[in-house]
């Protein structure tokens, strides 16, 4: 049974199988990093040196089921490249038996690499800013081998399509995304005294987590940041708005830290708008532990924060997470 074939059988993954056979390739030319091109493009992407070995021997090769799975997913982030249209989903491929499979992504976004490095000289951004939004692929292989036990990118391969189709951009400690406001959002902000409809640019702000703490000061100096660049390189797109969809936007969250945190401190830039309708217990544990609630007993207890998601939880009570907005 060929790759394709078995990925078929999975009835989760067959949309994706047919996304990619619509694919017009159009005289689509694939231009695959092998060897020490590939080696370099690990290196600047910060994979972790115990996954590059395994990177380098799973290569795809020109007329097999993986290639034709490359070029068509390539060609999917290449159509998207600077819009703000939905980036492509990528599912999770593999439970970790397929060698392949388990580093297949981490090709993609290699393969995407030195387009995204032309598409920024052609819109004038700094090589430097771009390098430093795309390593978020070697922190979140890190976060796949800590949460799945085995190397790889099998998970959260979406939320990096969005760097690798030139939405997202690590300013300073912030990332900020390009992207277009929703329904609920953009009547809460007319209810505000801004006017802007459903589907209009916005900016969305993200905090990685491997970057330390996020003191107001920091976290001025990128919003300083955001507002400069982005009127620069994207002057056709809205820039004075900035939406938050965020775990850190729980109100409950005052319960039990300090006023003066910086996770407070953050919440208070914001008009927060609502809460999620679902309870997001495990985003919340993924972000603070890198683990899910099922270990709950097992958890360091060491900080504030920590001693705060299980205590919550262990009392019957949900988090939620918030989304909010504020003036750029």
């Amino acid at each position: 049974m060929t790759l394709i074939e078995r990925l078929r059988q999975d009835p989760g993954l067959r949309p994706w199988i047919a996304t990619l056979e619509a694919v017009d390739l159009g005289g689509f030319d694939l231009d695959v990093p092998a060897g020490s091109m590939l080696l370099d493009i690990l290196h600047d992407l910060r994979v972790p040196h115990d996954d590059i070995a395994a990177i380098l021997a799973q290569t795809p090769q020109p007329d097999t089921d993986g290639w034709w799975l490359l070029e068509r997913s390539v060609a999917l982030l290449r159509r998207g490249l600077g819009h703000l249209d939905k980036s492509p989903e990528f599912p999770a491929l593999t439970d970790g038996s397929d060698p392949f499979l388990r580093y297949f992504y981490v090709h993609v976004f290699a393969t995407m690499y030195l387009q995204m490095m032309a598409w920024y000289d052609e819109r004038g951004i700094d090589r430097n800013i771009g390098r430093r939004s795309l390593v978020d692929l070697g922190l979140h292989m890190t976060h796949h081998r800590r949460r799945r036990g085995y190397g790889g990118l099998n998970v959260n391969a979406d939320w990096l399509s969005e760097h690798f189709t030139g939405r997202l951009f690590q300013l300073g400690r912030l990332q900020f995304d390009r992207s277009a406001i929703g329904r609920t959002t953009s009547a809460e902000l007319r209810s505000g005294g801004i006017p802007i409809g459903r589907g209009e640019p916005v900016l969305g702000v993200h905090i990685p987590d491997y970057c330390g703490p996020f003191p107001p000061s920091l976290c001025d100096e990128s919003f300083a940041m955001a507002a400069e660049f982005f009127p620069r390189h994207f002057p056709n797109e809205r820039a004075d708005v900035v939406t938050c969809h965020s775990w850190l936007l729980d109100r409950q969250l005052a319960d039990y830290l300090a006023p003066k945190s910086n996770i407070l401190a953050f919440q208070r830039r914001f008009t927060i708008n609502h809460r999620n309708v679902s309870p997001q217990d495990e985003d919340f544990f993924l972000s603070v532990f890198q683990s899910d609630p099922s270990n709950i007993d097992r958890l360091p207890q060491d900080t504030t924060l920590q001693r705060a998601i299980v205590e919550h939880v262990r009392a019957g009570k949900h988090w939620y997470g918030g989304v909010g907005w504020c003036r750029l």
